[in-house]
């Protein structure tokens, strides 16, 4: 039976060394990586660069049949899904790896954020990476409008619209830019131009010097080294260097031939709708409201102190400044501190805005074409902060104990035993985060203010803070253990 299995692995090998003897595969300039960035968190990045291609390579067979004329740009795109042979799914598929590019290009930020992978050397691999993020949004701008219905050319005008509330000249080079004479021709032809060419070809520039500056600096290094090494028993072997051939490209196609899996299986059975052609008199009938992507900054517009004129100006300078802030993050967070015990302020920070951004995309969702009183804004958007920052100062309140081997720690058999578990209630802990406060937004906006009383409202608040304790439980005390550190705090397992 060995001798059968044995004799098996010599043709794979014989296979593999014949497809590397040919295509050079192991001759390749990318170096070897440490084996323990063969896992997906550390691949984020590039699984968001291959939605990237997927999708220039559907929109290359969407191009055969797309008019960029606004005559004949909705009937194209409805021909491609009604006749085309798998026309929708195609369709479909190229709509969805732009919502994987997006969210893998948050997640990887999200990430990068809270492990400080931006430090010295790593700080211009940042500034790429969310001019990346940012070209990637860009480029999903651009190709809502090309299906020309009554949803995304309303979107766009609303957004266009917003743009020109800014300081003269800026608004007037970004119409020029974005829309040339104003005409609905201009428009698509130069939104059909960005999208096909120009954005793409920025997007593969900028990929091209993030992969150089990976090659040069490598992977980073691993969390468990970092925080955890006492708990998970983090071994040296993690350091052990892999090549490309045929390890690294096999974990990656592994990688990408599972989501091209999923998101073909979700492309065929949950097809994308394709919404009524835009027309003066459809678009009265509709809200128009932004991509979701966009959703939370639109929902941050629709707040009353930011209506007029100067209160857009007001708030696209808010979100000028915080794009600067996240680009430049490195060159202002100058701090050596990795640890995330160490840097109490970054980490709660960093919760509050993906909790926020998930609530104001929620919300808005709920809320199109409503101005949003600035108490309910307060409320809404407020809450959820302060139960946090709570959370959070109780949790390293907790930790410094620790450190001082003043309490005793819970639960290190939970987490050795079951990492599965404890990972699905750190999940189960956001998306209750989430859900909650988009419960109280929806009373808040089904009942008002003046009809929930201050003692309903103090009693849902409190149910939102204990429910919220609950499920934290394990997870301020997993975390407390797993920072568990060499200075005699060993312990006692409940």
């Amino acid at each position: 039976m060995s001798g059968e299995k044995n004799k098996e692995e010599g043709y794979i090998r014989k296979f593999v060394n014949w497809i590397d003897e040919r295509f050079g595969f192991s001759k390749t300039i990318l170096r070897p990586q440490p084996r323990y960035s063969l896992h997906p968190l550390y691949w984020l990045g590039a699984l968001a660069f291959t939605a990237f291609l997927i999708q220039g390579f559907s929109g290359m067979l969407l191009l055969q049949h797309y008019r960029p004329i606004v005559d004949q740009a909705y009937e194209s795109v409805s021909m491609i899904r009604d006749m085309v042979p798998f026309g929708r799914t195609l369709a479909t598929l190229h709509l969805y790896c732009a919502y994987s590019m997006i969210i893998f290009a948050f997640l990887h930020l999200v990430r990068a954020y809270f492990l400080k992978q931006y430090t010295r050397p790593r700080e211009l691999m940042w500034i790429v990476g969310v001019l990346m993020g940012l070209t990637a949004l860009a480029s999903s701008f651009t190709g809502y409008l090309l299906p020309w219905t009554v949803i995304s050319k309303s979107a766009i005008d609303v957004s266009i619209g917003l743009l020109m509330n800014l300081p003269e000249p800026i608004n007037l080079w970004i119409k020029t830019l974005i829309s040339g004479t104003g005409s609905e021709q201009e428009l698509l032809s130069r939104f059909f131009a960005f999208h096909v060419v120009v954005l793409p070809a920025v997007l593969l520039v900028l990929f091209a010097i993030k992969m150089h500056m990976f090659e040069v600096h490598g992977a980073s290094e691993p969390i468990r080294r970092r925080f955890m090494k006492d708990v998970l028993d983090y071994r040296e072997e993690a350091e052990e260097k892999v090549e490309w051939f045929p390890e690294i490209l096999t974990y990656y196609l592994i990688l990408v031939f599972s989501f091209i899996a999923a998101i073909l299986i979700i492309s065929t059975i949950i097809p994308s709708e394709l919404p009524p052609k835009y027309t003066p008199e459809e678009a009265a009938k509709y809200t128009p409201q932004p991509e979701w992507y966009f959703l939370w900054m639109y929902q941050i517009l629709k707040i009353e102190i930011f209506e007029g004129a100067v209160g857009v100006r007001v708030a696209l300078t808010l979100f000028t400044i915080l794009a600067l802030i996240v680009i430049f993050l490195p060159f202002i967070d100058r701090s050596k501190k990795l640890d995330i015990w160490d840097r109490p302020v970054q980490i709660t920070i960093g919760i509050i805005a993906v909790v926020e951004i998930f609530i104001l995309t929620i919300w808005g969702a709920f809320t199109p074409g409503m101005t949003i009183p600035l108490i309910d804004a307060i409320i809404i958007l407020g809450v959820p902060a302060v139960v946090i920052a709570g959370i959070m100062y109780l949790l390293y309140r907790r930790v410094k104990k620790i450190r001082a081997g003043e309490i005793t720690l819970l639960y290190e058999k939970f987490i050795k035993t079951s990492k599965a578990r404890y990972l699905a209630e750190s999940l189960i802990f956001n998306l209750l985060v989430c859900i909650s406060a988009a419960s109280t937004a929806n009373i808040i906006n089904l009942s008002s203010l003046h009809t929930l009383t201050i003692p309903v409202f103090s009693a849902l608040s409190v149910i939102l803070v204990f429910s919220m304790a609950l499920l934290v439980k394990y997870f301020v005390a997993s975390y407390c253990v797993l920072y568990r550190i060499k200075s005699g705090c060993k312990g006692v397992v409940a």
